[in-house]
């Protein structure tokens, strides 16, 4: 795994939806570094009203949704963004920036 630059942890998750139709989408996203941000990423997914199932695979960096219903596409990228799924990697970077004076 390359060296993570800390201030790359301090971006917010990007996603971008590159298939949407009725029965499902794939997003790609990125900034995954972990299998614990793909989980989390999964879960926020899966908690919203028109998904029926999520899934996030770390190593293509893309989520995979089938939907109940229709969904905008703001709304599933507000779900990765809702994640948060750097906040704890942004904790350990913001520590080490001020430790080494950035």
């Amino acid at each position: 795994m390359p060296w993570i630059k800390p201030r790359r942890m301090l971006r917010a998750p990007d996603s971008s939806v590159t298939a949407l139709d009725d029965t499902g989408a794939t997003l790609q996203i990125d900034g995954l570094f972990c299998a614990v941000c793909a989980n989390r990423v999964s879960s926020s997914l899966n908690r919203l009203d028109a998904v029926e199932s999520a899934t996030c695979d770390l190593e293509t960096a893309t989520a995979t949704v089938q939907l109940s219903g229709p969904i905008d596409e703001d709304e599933l990228r507000q779900a990765v963004l809702d994640a948060a799924y750097a906040k704890p990697l942004r904790r350990v970077a913001e520590r080490a920036a001020r430790a080494v004076g950035l």
